[in-house]
């Protein structure tokens, strides 16, 4: 038999202890006795919830062009710590070119439904053991933070020496926090200013463009003054002072937030229309059921208004009937913003929002959805074809041409966003991206967002978050979407109506309309 050997370790510390070397022995040894032909060594130091990995992906390649028969590990759980999707893609990749797994002892063979049962109730018991590991993890950061000690990524404008287990200033960056500080405090530049302003003379760290979400967070952060402070899932929240070499004072930081208040106070005085601004009103908001845009309609005082979601105008659809969608947002303000404190404070909850557990029936959606919008792809773009042709024999005149040329690059510039969308979040769960921590990382800059922001501060927020939602008559769907274009969707409920057969209850509702009353 032809053998590959495959050796994993989740950490460099591990690899370095002699955990590598240890399983790199009692394997070459089990082979030998077995007298297996060892076609190569595949080793990676990674995590294995994660399918795409260098060493297991080079294993895969010899396993696809036909050049190995057993995959020889110390334990099942070095190869595969994946959700079902993925365990399901390898399996299906080793079982198709008939190769088996082997651990000292032991041999599976994935044909065999039985032996194939077992393997998969090994696969289960890893993955709970992964999560326990992660539990565990965390409880050590909170411990670790409860004896004074960093962790975690460092903000602009510092970097960690691991030497001394200390943050240093990033002489680099250093500048950024005393620039937006002098922006905001001295040319009273607002946050859209002053991103402006940055981007004249650099990009983020990261290569992105420095936007308003960007700086707001580094003018509410303590971190600038020395401060560290983590809230985990549990609720539990852990301060520490004098973590980061100080980029402004305390004195400055404070004064920061009362101009923030103060400002908040000014606009509620000038431009009370706008101070009422609603948080939906930088959402683009489509009709789930006609596909329309929908507008929000602002009825009542400017002091306490209320808002609708509707469409501007009554319009029949090709079925004759008519689409009237009519909300009332105190149906479901409160839901976003609960949806959002959830969301940051613990996965179960997240769950509630969005589905963080992927099963190969959203996989076969998704592969589904690429299909159908690629076709329509492909159709646009040969429409857009047969536009010169039909210029030239006088269907359409030159305005014609001009119009529907325009209407279908529109249309194929949408098209081909959805299809980078889809084929984004497809590689996340073929790769283990698409994960809790990976949600909180999205929406971590909304931290306080039903605090510490104006209504203006968080329409432009969920604006930046979520361009975009779908609205039904029982829930909300916002759309945003990760770096590459990986769509993210929460689910908000839209509560029952409290003024639904309020009228009718009404002693003149029923004299009037006491014939049409069941």
């Amino acid at each position: 038999m032809r053998c590959a050997i495959y050796l994993r370790v989740s950490s460099d510390m591990q690899e370095s202890n002699y955990s590598l070397a240890a399983q790199t022995g009692e394997l070459n040894r089990y082979a030998e006795q077995q007298n297996w032909k060892i076609i190569g060594e595949f080793k990676d130091v990674e995590s294995g919830g994660k399918l795409n990995k260098k060493g297991l992906n080079s294993m895969l390649d010899l396993v696809e062009e036909g050049h190995i028969d057993v995959v020889l590990c110390i334990d099942q759980d070095r190869l595969s710590r994946l959700d079902t999707v993925a365990w399901e893609y390898l399996k299906s990749t080793l079982r198709e070119n008939n190769v088996k797994i082997a651990e000292p002892g032991n041999v599976t063979d994935l044909a065999d439904e039985d032996q194939e049962f077992i393997s998969d109730i090994k696969n289960l018991i890893a993955r709970r053991e992964k999560k326990s590991i992660v539990k565990r993890m965390m409880r050590g950061k909170r411990q670790r933070m409860r004896e004074g000690k960093p962790w975690g990524k460092a903000p602009i404008g510092y970097i960690y020496d691991k030497a001394n287990e200390r943050f240093v200033i990033d002489d680099d960056w250093a500048w950024v926090i005393p620039t937006i500080d002098k922006l905001y405090l001295e040319e009273q530049l607002g946050m859209n200013a002053i991103a402006n302003r940055l981007n004249e003379v650099s990009r983020t760290p990261a290569g992105k463009l420095w936007n308003e979400t960007l700086v707001y967070r580094r003018l509410v952060s303590k971190a600038f003054h020395g401060v560290m402070e983590k809230t985990f899932s549990n609720g539990e929240v852990i301060t520490i002072e004098d973590i980061y070499p100080p980029l402004r004072t305390k004195e400055t930081y404070e004064r920061i937030q009362r101009e923030r208040e103060k400002r908040g106070k000014i606009f509620k005085v000038t431009s009370r229309r706008r101070e009422n601004l609603h948080i939906l009103r930088r959402t683009l908001l489509m009709c789930a059921h006609c596909g329309r845009k929908l507008q929000l309609h602002q009825n009542g005082k400017y002091e306490n208004p209320r808002y609708y979601i509707k469409h501007g105008r009554t319009m029949k659809l090709n079925d004759e009937t008519v689409c009237e969608i009519s909300i009332n947002t105190v149906r479901l303000d409160h839901n976003i913003i609960n949806a959002l404190k959830e969301i940051l404070m613990d996965e179960e909850l997240a769950m509630n929002y969005v589905n963080l557990q992927v099963d190969n029936e959203e996989v076969n959606e998704l592969q589904a959805s690429f299909k159908n919008v690629t076709e329509s792809l492909n159709s646009n773009q040969e429409k857009m074809d047969k536009l010169l042709d039909l210029y030239l024999d006088g269907t359409f005149s030159k305005d014609q041409l001009s119009k529907r040329q325009e209407s279908l690059e529109n249309e194929v510039h949408q098209l081909k966003a959805v299809k980078d969308g889809i084929e984004s979040k497809l590689n996340m769960y073929r790769n283990q991206e698409w994960n809790y921590d990976m949600l909180l990382e999205y929406l971590e800059i909304a931290e306080g967002f039903d605090t510490e922001l104006s209504s203006t501060e968080q329409a432009n927020l969920l604006g930046d978050l979520f361009p975009e939602a779908r609205v039904y008559e029982d829930k909300l769907i916002l759309i945003g979407a990760l770096e590459g274009g990986a769509p993210v969707e929460l689910e908000i409920p839209v509560d029952e109506d409290p003024f639904k057969n309020h009228f009718s209850k009404q002693p003149w509702f029923k004299e009037k309309y006491r014939g049409n009353i069941r």
